[in-house]
């Protein structure tokens, strides 16, 4: 079996469900325990489980090899192994990951789709479903199409591939719904899924950046006028997200939003959105640009948005680099401490958060119309270690959702030690019958707050704050992106109260692993498992 060193750690490479099989034998009669990774989007936990410490305990895995895609066009379903990427993961340490293997463009080819997708897509099917993860809208879901999974685990009975089936009827206490999504991988290793598609589509829509006040949304209020209140506008619109600049001086807000269409409407949105623009000879669509492209490309603007907001992130101890603790560093960091968040924070994200004019490369507000696999996914344009962006996702009951508006509107006006130099990301979720989905049983709204990584400190402390704050609103963190200490007053007592279903899953966990050959450190403390006596 092929094997592959990431990071100091050694992983093994299983070509099929038999290698997977062994794998999973030898940690049992090794002692160890299995560690999979797809993208590496979940931090810290992969840096957990791949720190120097672990090595010796871990059984490294990857499903690179596992990625293959079979079709029912007949019946508009499609079996994919769980190593196959969603789309093209350009950091891919094997290598093989390309587009044309990804699941989504073989979808597209036969003319099929998933109706919702996250903001990016170079994860992993495995990845995605383990962590629970989803896409910006109350209209549709990525889990809605699930119809079975297929896990290798270790039973009492001995190594076997286990299938679970959503049930027909319905039954919410099934436990397809405690297996299929939202795992965290520690039920054994999920190697094939099958899902139900929906026909192809395209997408039509547009982006707005305002000033808060200008927002076309209400959005710390019930609405007025022709302006919906904020859960309106997500419960209303098919597909949306917002970026929010809080800073003071800034106060500015992104509406990104989008709505199914054919190829027909798309093309025809393409083309009033050019024609505004006043280009000629537009191509049949038109991209969503996150960032200005340069010379064909986005890379330019995403390589000088990373300079600033590192330069930003280690101030000022580049400067203290560069001159020395004299008499001149003092100075410089005594006026840039005074001036950077009223004056110069503000100056520069004009440049890079420019408020639409008449007279901007728009003409106005960005329209946009695309394939749904190339045009939900906004921010897949964005390189991860160009533009590494961490963050903590709390997931709220979106009938909270103008308190919590208001709630860290009143936080982020306390001042800058609250806003940072970076920005907040707001969407929603639907409503998910899985068990340990943070989305259990209610449509959500969802509350990322970001860091930038080459940011010195500890994101976790920054992330506190949010975490004391919006606890009065049960949030639910999601499984992949930082989660409270396990020890906090938001840890494991605290999330255990918020899922009605949290005993039923910890007993089928522990049927399918009685062994906890995939209980690693991190999930031990986050949930709460105990050791083998």
């Amino acid at each position: 079996m092929d094997s592959i060193i990431v990071n100091g750690a050694t992983y093994w490479l299983p070509a099929d469900e038999n290698d997977v099989i062994a794998l999973v034998g030898r940690a049992k009669a090794e002692g160890k325990v299995i560690c999979m990774r797809g993208s590496a989007h979940s931090f810290p936990l992969i840096g957990d489980l791949e720190s120097e410490s672990a090595t010796d305990r871990n059984l490294y895995v990857m499903l690179s090899k596992m990625n293959a895609v079979s079709i029912d066009k007949a019946n508009s379903t499609v079996t994919v192994q769980a190593g196959c990427h969603l789309g093209l993961d350009p950091w891919d340490p094997t290598g093989i990951s390309t587009l044309e293997n990804s699941l989504l463009y073989q979808l597209n080819q036969e003319g099929l789709s998933i109706p919702d997708l996250g903001g990016i897509i170079h994860q992993t099917v495995g990845g995605f479903m383990a962590t629970g993860s989803s896409g910006g809208s109350t209209t549709y879901s990525f889990d809605s199409g699930i119809l079975s999974v297929d896990i290798i685990c270790h039973t009492k009975d001995g190594v076997a591939k286990k299938t679970f089936t959503r049930p027909d009827p319905p039954n919410p206490d099934d436990p397809f719904f405690g297996a299929g999504l939202a795992n965290m991988g520690l039920f054994g290793v999920m190697v094939s899924v099958t899902f139900k598609c929906d026909p192809s589509f395209y997408i039509a829509g547009e982006e707005a950046t305002t000033y808060q006040t200008d927002c076309a949304i209400d959005l710390f209020g019930d609405g007025d006028g022709n302006r919906p209140s904020i859960q309106k506008h997500f419960e209303n619109t098919q597909y949306s997200r917002l970026i929010w600049w809080p800073q003071e001086n800034v106060k500015k807000m992104v509406v990104w939003k989008a709505r199914q269409t054919d190829e027909a409407g798309a093309k025809a949105w393409a083309a009033q959105a050019y024609k505004k623009t006043g280009k000629k000879d537009p191509p049949a669509l038109k991209p969503y640009e996150e960032v200005p492209w340069i010379m064909g490309s986005p890379v330019p603007a995403t390589v000088g948005a990373d300079l600033l907001f590192t330069a930003i992130g280690r101030w000022p101890d580049w400067l203290k680099d560069l001159l020395g603790e004299t008499k001149t560093y003092d100075e410089i960091k005594l006026v840039v401490d005074a001036v950077f968040y009223p004056l110069l924070l503000p100056k520069l994200l004009d440049v890079f958060v420019a408020v639409d004019t008449p007279t901007n490369a728009n003409k106005g507000p960005q329209q946009f119309a695309d394939i749904w696999w190339s045009g939900l996914p906004m921010d897949n344009q964005m390189s991860d270690k160009l533009m590494p962006v961490w963050f903590t996702e709390l997931w709220i009951p979106i009938s909270e959702s103008k308190d919590v508006m208001n709630e860290l509107l009143a936080f982020y006006n306390k001042g800058p030690e609250n806003t940072m130099a970076f920005s907040c990301e707001i969407y929603a979720g639907k409503a998910s019958p899985f068990w340990m989905s943070p989305a259990y049983n209610q449509d959500v709204i969802r509350i990322d707050v970001f860091w930038f990584a080459n940011t010195k400190g500890n994101p976790a402390d920054f992330y506190q704050k949010f975490w004391t704050l919006l606890a009065k609103y049960k949030f639910r963190p999601h499984w992949g992106k930082y989660l409270p200490a396990p020890d906090s007053p938001q840890g494991v007592d605290y999330l255990r109260s918020l899922y009605p279903k949290w005993d039923d899953w910890m007993a089928l966990r522990e049927q399918m692993d009685p062994y906890q050959l995939f209980v690693n450190e991190y999930w031990r403390s986050h949930l709460d498992i105990p050791e083998l006596s």
